[in-house]
């Protein structure tokens, strides 16, 4: 995903397209299968490390500026790899130039989590807070930070959780969800 540095993109303003596939290749935003977004599309104040958030449908793009500075776009491929090695569920996210996640219910990590991951769980099947578990453990033992993510807790399956937004270096507030969760199945 690269924009023109001459004239500053302005999400709420710009339309913008993304060439999903192989990083390696040269964009092309009239190639077949571009996906197109609006301002409509965006989502304000969704990342401070990209150009953005915007959502279609099911489906929410994180988007990198690959001109001079890959950095984030690299850190997110690496995080998307710590990920799959502790097995944690991460939405289908993927990269390409771009990360691609599903949605259901949004589970933010930040301010008062606590009250709202709990509203969450309480009313849980118990499936669902086996799935839970089972992978709250795995983000504490990949020390996911700020875990934020989607649940479904009115699922009889036990693949209840995704993550998204992956950053990795301390596992606390995994630990804590965790702790909430283990006490629902008590």
């Amino acid at each position: 995903m690269a924009h023109s540095s001459a004239t500053e993109f302005d999400p709420t303003k710009d339309n913008i397209k993304w060439d999903e596939g192989n990083p390696l290749r040269k964009p092309d935003p009239n190639r077949v299968g571009v996906i197109s977004f609006t301002p409509r599309d965006y989502i304000p104040k969704s990342s401070k490390h990209s150009m953005g958030v915007w959502k279609q449908n099911t489906k929410a793009y994180k988007l990198f500026d690959t001109g001079d500075n890959k950095k984030p776009f690299n850190d997110a491929v690496e995080n998307i790899k710590t990920a799959e090695k502790n097995t944690l569920p991460i939405a289908g996210a993927r990269a390409a130039e771009g990360l691609e996640y599903t949605y259901e219910i949004t589970l933010g990590g930040q301010d008062n989590w606590k009250a709202t991951f709990e509203k969450i769980v309480a009313p849980a099947t118990h499936n669902a807070l086996l799935g839970m578990q089972r992978d709250l453990k795995r983000a504490v033992t990949a020390k996911l930070s700020d875990p934020q993510g989607f649940i479904n807790p009115t699922t009889q399956s036990t693949t209840s959780i995704q993550f998204v937004d992956l950053n990795f270096g301390s596992g606390i507030v995994a630990q804590q969800m965790l702790e909430i969760v283990e006490k629902y199945l008590k």
